[in-house]
């Protein structure tokens, strides 16, 4: 099987665009998507309505996704994000934010685990060391995970921690196992790199292939103006942090 790997599109559809783009040159076989597909951004709707085109999907929540839909107490959330949490529910009509609240928190497939955060805080916690690895191993039951949350993309293991540069591709051997990947952000890269992220998974080579796309930031930074989402959430996207 190949899979599609993304997470994290934060209701910028100009990076999904690219992205998905992407993925149908690379002979998916099933898309997994690792939460947050809205807030920050300015098209969330838009978001929704392209991800439920895809088939087949498997997808969860995360955190800001239940924020959105009400499920999440927005006061964890710092003051730019509780701002577009706000605006973000006032834009998404009842049928959007039904399709917010019904997303599971995790999901298996293939010897592989679906979810936001890390295995043992499904939501919230941001797996960015090797000591939070170890700490998580206990909760590990299928062979490779794949999460989101941190937006950076990384790969966790019993070797250590590897954050993999631009377009590279990381092969497991058979003996290997308790892998944890991140693919990085779609729409909203905290790396410093300001391109899009995403991943292609081949379950029978073990292979994992990381990727950056070059994306149309300026008309995303414009669409958030004319919302008037927070400032500090319409620069990042040009420095990648």
């Amino acid at each position: 099987m190949r899979y599609g790997i993304f997470a994290d599109v934060h209701a910028n559809f100009e990076a999904l665009k690219v992205v998905l783009a992407f993925f149908k040159t690379q002979a998916i076989d099933m898309y997994l998507f690792a939460g947050d597909l809205v807030d920050y951004g300015p098209d969330p709707e838009r978001c929704i309505d392209e991800i439920q085109r895809l088939a087949p999907l498997r997808i969860v929540a995360g955190n800001h996704d239940r924020a959105v839909c009400g499920l999440k107490e927005i006061m964890w959330f710092n003051d730019y994000a509780q701002k577009s949490i706000l605006w973000t529910r006032a834009k998404l009509g009842q049928k959007h934010q039904i399709y917010l609240s019904e997303l599971p928190k995790i999901l298996r497939y293939d010897d592989c685990t679906l979810l936001h955060g890390s295995p043992r805080d499904h939501l919230d916690e941001y797996l960015l060391t090797p000591g939070q690895y170890d700490e998580n191993v206990p909760y590990l039951d299928t062979t490779f995970t794949f999460i989101g949350h941190s937006h950076k993309p990384l790969i966790f293991s019993p070797d250590g921690l590897i954050a993999p540069r631009e377009n590279a591709t990381i092969v497991f051997t058979p003996k290997e196992k308790n892998i944890i990947l991140n693919p990085g952000s779609v729409g909203q890269p905290r790396d410093d790199n300001n391109k899009a992220s995403c991943a292609v998974f081949d379950s029978e080579r073990r292979e994992f292939s990381l990727t950056r796309i070059e994306y149309d930031i300026d008309l995303t930074q414009k669409k958030m103006h004319r919302a008037k989402l927070p400032a500090f959430l319409i620069e990042r996207l040009s420095w990648g942090k």
